[in-house]
C-alpha cells in the first residue's frame, strides 16, 4: 500500500470518528474540578531538571503521599523500575526527612543536591498547586486553578494542569529562585485506592467472613433453571463486594500494568478497535432482552435523553477496568458500584420468567453475570468475525481472564460457568430461556437506540442497526421486531467486507483502540502520543482516560 492511500485511509477514519461524535468532542467542557486538598492518598510521577551550584541534576522521580507521610523516590535514568532513592519524610514534621540510598553513589548525589535546595515536604503542596505555608503569595485569575505561588525563596509558576479523576493536578511545574531554577513535567498520576481497593465502610470482620462454598457447582444449572423459572437471587452487599475486589486486589502482583497487561487475551482482542465498536448493538440488545435489564435502564439511565453521554460513561469505565492501572480500576469498581447501589425496582408487566411486581436490583449476581457475559461472547464472537479465529486454548485463557472482571462488580468467581465450553452453554441457554424476553419497554428502547437523532448520526447507527440484526441469534432478533431478509443480508456482507478493507489499510497505530496505546505508554513510563490523545478525547470527552 503506498504512503498515500495510508494517508487518505487515515482521513476516512478521522472523518468517521467525527461524524460519530456529532462533533462533540469540540463542545467546551463541563469538568468542575474538586480541590487537591481533598487528596489523603495520591501518587504523581515524572521528570525533573535541578539546576543549581552551576551543575545540572536530571531524574525520572514519583512522589507519594499516603496521609501524612510522603516518599519522593528518585529512579535516576529510567522512567520505570526501582528507585535509586528514596527521601522520607512527614509533611507535619519538617526535620524528619530521612535519605535511603539503594542505587550507588550517582543517585546519593542526585538525592543530597536535591535536599540541598529543595524540602520535599514542601512538593507535597506544590504538585498539587497548593501554598505549603500560610505566608505564600498566591496568584491565579481562575478558582479552579493557580498560576503562580511565591513561596520559601522560589517563585513557582504552574505551566500546565491535567485532568485526574476529580482533581485537576498541575502537569508542568517551573521554579526559580537564587539557589537556581528546578523543572517538573508530571506524566501521570493516581488519586485513590492505593493502599485499599475498597471503601473505608466495611470492617475487617465483614471481609473474613462469612466463608464462600467453593464446592464444584453446576453453574450453568444454578443460573438457567431447566423448568423455565428465574434463578434464585443474591444481592452482593458492600461487604460481599469489597471481599470480591481483595480477591482481585490479590492476584495481580503489579498495580502499574493493571488487571491484564500486555501477554493477555484480554488486551489481544480489546486492542483491535472494530471488533467491539461493530459488536456494541448486539451486546446491547442481548441486555435488552433480560427484563431486569430492561427495566433499570428504562426507569433509572438517561439513555433516551443522552445516549451518547451514557454510552461514552459506560466505554470508560470498561476500558479503564481493562487498560487501567490497579488504582484506577478500582476507583471505577467503586464508581459503578454506587451508580448500581440507586438503581433497584419492580419489573412492570409480565416478561416471560419474571411476573409483573418483581424486585429487581442492579447487584444482584445472575443479572451481572448475563450483562458481563453479553460483553465478552459478543467480543469473541466479533473477532473471530473481523480478525480470525481463536484456538480453544486461547478462548479458554480469555474467559479466565474476564472472571477477574466479574469480580469487580461482586460477582463470586464459584457463581460463573467453569470454563469456555460451559460459558458458551450458559449462553446458548439463555438464548433459548424465558428469562430473555423482550416486552414492549424494550422495543421502545431498541427504537431509541437506533434514532438517529440528527444528521451526523443516521449512516452510523444504520451501519449498527444492519450489523446487529445480522448477529443477533434469530429468537432475540425476531422478537426485537428486526427485519433480516435478503436485503439486510446484502448490506451486512458490503458492510462488513468494506471493514475488513479498511482494516487491511489501515497501519496498526491507527486500526488499534487509542486506551490500549495509551497503557502502554503507562507502562514505559511516557504519556501518551499526541494523536491517540486526540481520539481518547473525542471517544470520552476526556483528555485521557485515567492520567
Amino acid at each position: 500500500m503506498t504512503v498515500k492511500a495510508r494517508q487518505h485511509s487515515k482521513v476516512i477514519l478521522l472523518g468517521m470518528l467525527l461524524v460519530l461524535q456529532g462533533c462533540s468532542a469540540f463542545k467546551a467542557s463541563h469538568f468542575v474540578p474538586e480541590s487537591a486538598e481533598n487528596m489523603r492518598e495520591w501518587e504523581v510521577e515524572g521528570r525533573f531538571a535541578l539546576r543549581a551550584d552551576s551543575t545540572v541534576s536530571k531524574s525520572y522521580f514519583s512522589f507519594r503521599q499516603i496521609g501524612e507521610e510522603y516518599a519522593l523516590s528518585i529512579l535516576m535514568d529510567e522512567p520505570v523500575g526501582e528507585p535509586r532513592a528514596i527521601i522520607h519524610g512527614n509533611v507535619y514534621e519538617p526535620g524528619s526527612e530521612t535519605l535511603d540510598v539503594i542505587g550507588g553513589a550517582e543517585a546519593m548525589k542526585v538525592a543530597e543536591h536535591l535536599q540541598a535546595h529543595i524540602r520535599a515536604g514542601n512538593l507535597s503542596y506544590w504538585l498539587r498547586g497548593l501554598p505549603a505555608t500560610a505566608d505564600a503569595v498566591v496568584y491565579q485569575e481562575d478558582l479552579d486553578r493557580v498560576d503562580r505561588i511565591e513561596e520559601a525563596g522560589w517563585d513557582i509558576d504552574y505551566k500546565e494542569y491535567m485532568a485526574v479523576q476529580n482533581y485537576l493536578l498541575p502537569s508542568e511545574v517551573k521554579l526559580k529562585g537564587e539557589p537556581g531554577s528546578f523543572t517538573l513535567d508530571m506524566v501521570r498520576a493516581e488519586t485513590a485506592y492505593l493502599t485499599s481497593p475498597c471503601g473505608q465502610n466495611v470492617s475487617a470482620s465483614a471481609l473474613e467472613s462469612p466463608p464462600e462454598n467453593n464446592a464444584v457447582q453446576d453453574a450453568v444449572r444454578q443460573l438457567v433453571p431447566s423448568d423455565g423459572s428465574p434463578p434464585i437471587p443474591r444481592w452482593v452487599d458492600e461487604a460481599a463486594f469489597c471481599r470480591q475486589l481483595v480477591k482481585v486486589h490479590g492476584k495481580i502482583p503489579d498495580s502499574r500494568v493493571g488487571l491484564y497487561g500486555p501477554d493477555s487475551m484480554m488486551w489481544k482482542l480489546s486492542r483491535a478497535g472494530m471488533p467491539g465498536a461493530f459488536g456494541a448493538g448486539r451486546a446491547l440488545l442481548l441486555q435488552l432482552a433480560h427484563p431486569w435489564v430492561t427495566a433499570s435502564i428504562d426507569e433509572h439511565s438517561v439513555v433516551r435523553d443522552d445516549p451518547l453521554g451514557r454510552a461514552r460513561r459506560t466505554f470508560q469505565h470498561v476500558g479503564t477496568m481493562v487498560f487501567g492501572s490497579m488504582p484506577q480500576v478500582m476507583t471505577s469498581a467503586n464508581q459503578v458500584r454506587d451508580i448500581h447501589e440507586e438503581i433497584e425496582g419492580e419489573v412492570p408487566m409480565d416478561s416471560g420468567a419474571f411476573k409483573r411486581g418483581s424486585e429487581y436490583r442492579a447487584n444482584e449476581v445472575a443479572a451481572m453475570i448475563w450483562v458481563h457475559a453479553t460483553l465478552w461472547e459478543t467480543l469473541a464472537y466479533m473477532y473471530e468475525k473481523m480478525e480470525g479465529e481463536l484456538t480453544l486454548a486461547e478462548k479458554d485463557q480469555f474467559y479466565e481472564e474476564t472472571k477477574l472482571f466479574a469480580m469487580l462488580f461482586g460477582v463470586p468467581e464459584q457463581a460463573l460457568p467453569k470454563d469456555w465450553n460451559a460459558f458458551m452453554a450458559y449462553n446458548r441457554a439463555m438464548w433459548a430461556s424465558p428469562q430473555l424476553t423482550v416486552a414492549e419497554n424494550g422495543i421502545r428502547l431498541k427504537e431509541d437506540l437506533f434514532d438517529p437523532r440528527s444528521i451526523w448520526m443516521i449512516f452510523p447507527l444504520w451501519v449498527q442497526e444492519q450489523v446487529t440484526a445480522a448477529n443477533l441469534p434469530p429468537r432475540i432478533r425476531d422478537e426485537f421486531e428486526m427485519k433480516y431478509g435478503w436485503w439486510q443480508k446484502f448490506n451486512n456482507a458490503w458492510i462488513m467486507g468494506g471493514a475488513k478493507v479498511t482494516q487491511w489499510m489501515l497501519p496498526k497505530s491507527l486500526e488499534r483502540n487509542p486506551l490500549y496505546h495509551e497503557a502502554n505508554a503507562r507502562l514505559e513510563g511516557e504519556r501518551v502520543g499526541g494523536y491517540n490523545q486526540f481520539l481518547i478525547e473525542a471517544l470520552l470527552d476526556k483528555e485521557r482516560l485515567v492520567n
